[in-house]
Parts: structure tokens; C-alpha cells; sequence
């Protein structure tokens, strides 16, 4: 194996024949060149370890030569070969960049010890160099391995989230990312956990579903797929860095990361990076989904087998805690027996057990998978259901009361009658923004429902005509002028908080036709969120600029004028006697208990049921 490669560089033929021979006898690889551009054209082509060039040349002379060479290869050797009388060229030519000089007529020892100092320290240079990269590669490698390791010291998803993100867009120089990681009891789909750096998270998805990925997303689906570098959607923007989360079997995450702050796109070498820490970052979320089923088994009432209360107040910190920073919405729905001491003073501990736990499996089996249950002590349950607002809640509830009607361990109880059930909700943010405001909400919701006016008149299971009939009949005589000022002020309210998702039931009669088509009339469809149901005959002079639902009346079962709001905003039911008279029978009310009984009673009879 040869020394090292030198290219000799000199016009004169026996020189070059000289050198080659002297060169090879010593053991070096040797390649000539009769003038400085054949010795570039030969550089172009192969890499040489020093180029020996005499410096008395035609066409192109040594001096330009190393110039030339020091342009292109700055890190080239180059000795320069000059007759005792040329040595200010050669010193000229070291200025230039050249490692050394020589004299003519060429010593070989002095010719040897020159190419072996020089070979000698660019070796040296060449280790020192790949010495400090090692290092660099090991100091990198062990800050990479610390931050790994900082990912398995959590096993809370949320923190977990926001730690791949900070980690992946550390180690990539990215300006931001984002993290979409699976919940537990939702498999199939990827919520919006983690976000770090510059992020509009307004225009971030909130949820992936697996089995209908982005397109961007789409080769993630491959069992073995790696991290992938996305083009912008455009063609403009820069390009992003996805990663999955997987250790075997689907999808448990997915990293984004994107803008590198050096303004440079993405490599194959932070390809290499993103699928070393991912593995690091899919066995913690892995590890964290494994502590969080477990937490889930070990944090339950021996007796229910819900959740225990100081687990679900943890939970919902935390549920505030997203809801706050994502802009989502939930809601807590709690169900309880109205005086339980007296219920169970009937039974033996062993019946109340078996009480207890009917209802709860009766309550779990009416919850969706992402729902939680939390057993609260003298036979009150407290439900929390993620992403759901004030309707949604309403629906849960009236489902979760139902659940428990149907309980046959209610009915069989000795000496008494059946127990009533009691049941209260409170979303947020729309009523409340944290736990203790929350918790106050539904005990004051519970002690409305024990109070209803509904259930003091016996209209629970009454059509809405029967509630109408009950509620005029015992109401005071009003102003038909203030059922038109009310109908105004409710449109007007709508109008003003046009994102409160709501439903708004008209039947206008002739009374309340003319507030109806002005407050419709200013109503804009532009991110309008209430449903608009109209109990009426269509009429050719009433065209509303909004979409509405037109009803028949006959449905409703009554000739008398009535509005019904229910929803985010305030809760409001007017109803209002037929005719013009004076003085007419005219009910109104904010109490929520009734306002949505109508609304849920009034959707039944009219064919199109709240939730369904």
C-alpha cells in the first residue's frame, strides 16, 4: 500500500522521469503534470495527499499555479521547487499558501524528510480533527441521551407532550412543532397534546382520526415508516419534519417540527436525529399510556368501582388545565339520590353495596369511552365528559338520569317509595372557569332540581301542550307588549353572541310576528351557532336571512305564541296567551331546570329530538 499520492508538476520531461523514479523507489504513489493546467485538470479528477511543482514554468508558472490550487483546495499541500538564485519567487510563492520550498538541484534526503514533516502533520491535523468531531459527536450524543432520558421521568401525557415537542425542537433548531399523542380509551384517534416554540394553534388540527390521516401524514401508516420530510401544501413554504410515535402495532403519536431558526431546510442527517430520539420519545409515551391504565385501575372506589373523588379533582385540573390552553370546552354532569341516609337505612350493608354498584354500572354503561365516572360518596355520582358544552351536557344528563330510572334495584326497595333522582350539569367555560365555581354550579344545580316547578306540577312525563296548559294556567295576567319586547331583547341577544351554540324554538302566532321578522332580519349566518326552529305555517312575508327550520304547529300542540331558548347563553322560556286583548295570560321564565325541560320536551314532540 502506498505513503501517500503526490503529483509532480514540472515542464521539463527527465525532471518529472526524475522525480517519479526517486518518488516510487521510496514508496509513493506518483502521478506528473507537464504544466500548471494539466496539474489542475488532474486534481479535478483525484485527490492528492502534496503536489510538488517546479515554479519556472511556461503557459502557467508555479507561482499561479499554487494560487490557483489554494482557490479551489485551500487545505492542499503544495511544495515549490526553485534554483538557488529564484528563492524571493519561492518565498513569494510561500506567501501564496505553499506548505515549503526546495532548491535545485533536488537533495533526496532533503526532498524525503520534507514530504514526510508535512505528511506527518497533516496526519496529526487529520486526527486532531477527527478526535474533536468524536467529541463533538459524543458530547451531542450525550446531551441527546439526557434529554431522552428526561422524557421517561413524567408519566403524565400532558407534560410528556410538551417535553417531546421542547426536545425534538432543541436538537433540530426548529422554531416550533407540535404533537398529536392517542388518550386513553380513544384508540382510533389523535388529540392536539404538545405545542413549543412559534405555533398558531389555532390552525392546528384538534383531533386526527387514524384511519382517515392528512395526506401529508399518510406514509406514517407503514408499520416501519421513519420520520419524513413534507413539502408545504403550497410549494412555497418551508418544508417540515413528521415523526410517528410507535413501539409495535399503530399510531400512539405523531411529531411535527418545521422552520429551522437558521433558516435551512431539514436533512437527512435530522432524519437520522428524529428517528434516534424517537424511539426514546415512543417508549415513554408508551410507558405513560401503560402508568395512566394502570392509575386508572388503582384509583377506584372498592365498592363502585368509579373513580375515586380526589383522582377525578385531579383529572379535571388537568382538563382545565387543556381546555384552557386548546380552547376547548367540558362538562361535568352530577346524578345523585335525593336523601340517601333514609334509603339506606332500609338496607343491610351488603344491599346497599349491591345498590351502589347497580347504579354505577347502570351510569358507566350510558358514558361514552372517554368519559369518566367518580363515585362521590352517599350515592352521588359526578360524570366528566371532554369536549362537551352546555347542550351536550344537558343531553348527557337527562341520558344518565334515564339510565338509572331503569335500575330494577330501585324498585324493589322495602317500605318505602321510589327514591327520587336528582341530576345537575355545569360546562366550561361557558358557566365556570375552575373546579371550585364548577363544583358550586352543580350543587346549586342539584338543590334547583329538587325545587323544580316541573316536578312540583307533575309535568315530567307531560307533552309540551300539557306544560303549556300547566304553567298559563297559573300565571299572572301581562302586557302583550312585554312578550314583544322580550322576543326583541332574545333576538337581539342572539345577535350579539353569535359563537354560543343555542336553540331558539318560535311559534310567533300573530302577536309576536313582527319582533320575529326584525330581530331575523339583523341577524347575520356569519359563525352564527344557534339553531333556529320556527313553529309556523311558512309565509311568503317573513324570509329570514338566516337558516331556519320551519316546523308545522300542529306539532307543537298548542295555538298559544311561545319562544324557547336554550343553550351556552342565558336560559329563557316566554309563553304568552292567545289574542290581542289588553291584558293577556303571559308566563316567562330564566329558570334553567324549565327552560330545558320545554326544549328537550317541545324538540320530542316536534319530531326533532335534542341529541339525536
Amino acid at each position: 500500500m502506498s505513503q501517500a499520492r503526490i503529483l509532480a508538476v514540472d515542464d521539463q520531461l527527465y525532471f518529472r522521469v526524475f522525480l517519479e523514479d526517486l518518488l516510487k523507489d521510496s514508496g509513493y504513489e506518483v502521478t506528473t503534470a507537464a504544466c500548471g493546467p494539466d496539474a489542475l485538470d488532474l486534481m479535478v479528477d483525484g485527490v492528492f495527499d502534496v503536489v510538488l511543482t517546479d515554479l519556472v514554468m511556461p503557459e502557467m508558472d508555479g507561482s499561479e499555479l499554487v494560487q490557483r490550487i489554494k482557490e479551489r483546495w485551500p487545505e492542499q499541500q503544495v511544495v515549490v521547487v526553485t534554483s538557488v538564485g529564484d528563492v524571493k519567487t519561492a518565498v513569494d510563492a510561500m506567501k501564496l499558501g505553499a506548505t515549503d520550498y526546495l532548491l535545485k538541484p533536488l537533495d533526496k534526503a532533503a526532498l524525503l524528510r520534507s514530504l514526510e514533516s508535512i505528511l506527518d502533520r497533516v496526519r496529526i491535523q487529520r486526527e486532531h480533527q477527527e478526535l474533536v468531531a468524536e467529541n463533538l459527536e459524543y458530547l451531542s450524543a450525550f446531551t441527546q441521551y439526557e434529554r431522552a432520558l428526561g422524557l421517561f421521568s413524567t408519566t403524565d401525557l400532558e407534560i410528556l407532550a410538551d417535553r417531546v415537542v421542547e426536545t425534538f425542537c432543541l436538537e433540530t433548531n426548529a422554531h416550533g412543532g407540535v404533537t398529536w399523542m392517542v388518550r386513553p380509551g380513544e384508540p382510533g384517534r389523535l388529540r392536539l397534546a404538545g405545542v413549543g416554540g412559534l405555533v398558531r394553534v389555532e390552525d392546528e388540527s384538534n383531533e386526527i382520526a387514524l384511519d382517515a390521516l392528512p395526506d401529508e401524514f399518510a406514509p406514517l401508516t407503514e408499520p416501519h415508516q421513519g420520520a419524513i420530510l413534507v413539502e408545504s401544501k403550497d410549494g412555497d413554504g418551508p418544508t417540515t419534519l413528521v415523526l410517528p410515535l410507535r413501539v409495535e402495532g399503530p399510531l400512539l403519536g405523531i411529531v411535527r417540527v418545521s422552520d429551522k431558526l437558521d433558516g435551512k431546510p431539514f436533512g437527512e442527517a435530522d432524519i437520522e436525529l428524529a428517528d434516534r430520539l424517537g424511539s426514546y420519545a415512543s417508549q415513554a409515551l408508551a410507558n405513560a399510556l401503560a402508568f395512566r391504565s394502570l392509575e386508572r385501575r388503582s384509583f377506584r372506589d372498592v365498592t363502585t368501582q368509579a373513580y375515586t373523588r380526589a383522582y377525578f379533582e385531579d383529572v379535571i385540573d388537568n382538563e382545565i388545565q387543556k381546555a384552557q390552553r386548546f380552547g376547548r370546552s367540558f362538562s361535568l354532569v352530577r346524578v345523585a339520590l335525593d336523601q340517601p341516609d333514609e334509603v339506606r337505612r332500609q338496607l343491610s350493608h351488603g344491599e346497599w353495596a349491591r345498590l351502589l354498584q347497580e347504579l354505577s354500572g347502570a351510569l358507566s354503561g350510558a358514558l361514552r369511552t372517554t368519559d369518566l365516572l367518580a363515585f362521590e360518596g352517599d350515592a352521588s355520582f359526578c360524570a366528566l365528559l371532554p369536549e362537551s358544552e352546555t347542550i351536550g351536557a344537558a343531553v348527557a344528563k337527562r341520558r344518565l338520569r334515564a339510565s338509572l330510572e331503569r335500575c330494577p334495584g330501585l324498585d324493589s326497595l322495602p317500605g318505602a317509595d321510589r327514591p327520587t333522582l336528582l341530576a345537575a350539569a355545569a360546562s366550561y367555560p361557558a358557566e365556570a372557569s375552575d373546579l371550585e365555581t364548577l363544583t358550586a354550579r352543580l350543587d346549586l344545580g342539584i338543590e334547583a332540581d329538587r325545587a323544580s316547578l316541573i316536578r312540583a306540577l307533575d309535568l315530567e312525563s307531560a307533552p309540551f301542550r300539557g306544560v303549556v296548559e300547566a304553567l298559563l294556567g297559573d300565571a299572572p295576567d301581562g302586557r302583550p307588549e312585554t312578550a314583544e319586547q322580550m322576543t326583541r331583547f332574545v333576538l337581539s341577544e342572539v345577535r350579539r353572541r353569535p359563537a354560543d351554540r343555542g336553540l331558539l324554538y318560535i311559534s310567533p302566532g300573530a302577536s309576536l310576528l313582527g319582533p320575529l321578522r326584525d330581530g331575523l332580519a339583523q341577524l347575520d349566518d356569519d359563525g352564527l351557532n344557534t339553531e333556529i326552529i320556527l313553529v309556523a305555517d311558512r309565509r311568503a312575508d317573513l324570509q329570514p336571512a338566516v337558516p331556519v327550520t320551519w316546523v308545522s304547529p300542529v306539532r307543537a300542540g298548542t295555538d298559544c305564541p311561545f319562544l324557547v331558548y336554550y343553550g351556552e347563553g342565558a336560559p329563557y322560556a316566554l309563553i304568552r296567551e292567545g289574542g290581542s286583548d289588553k291584558s293577556v295570560a303571559l308566563y316567562h321564565t330564566s329558570d334553567a331546570n324549565v327552560v330545558e325541560h320545554l326544549a328537550f320536551q317541545l324538540g320530542r314532540d316536534l319530531g326533532i329530538p335534542i341529541g339525536d
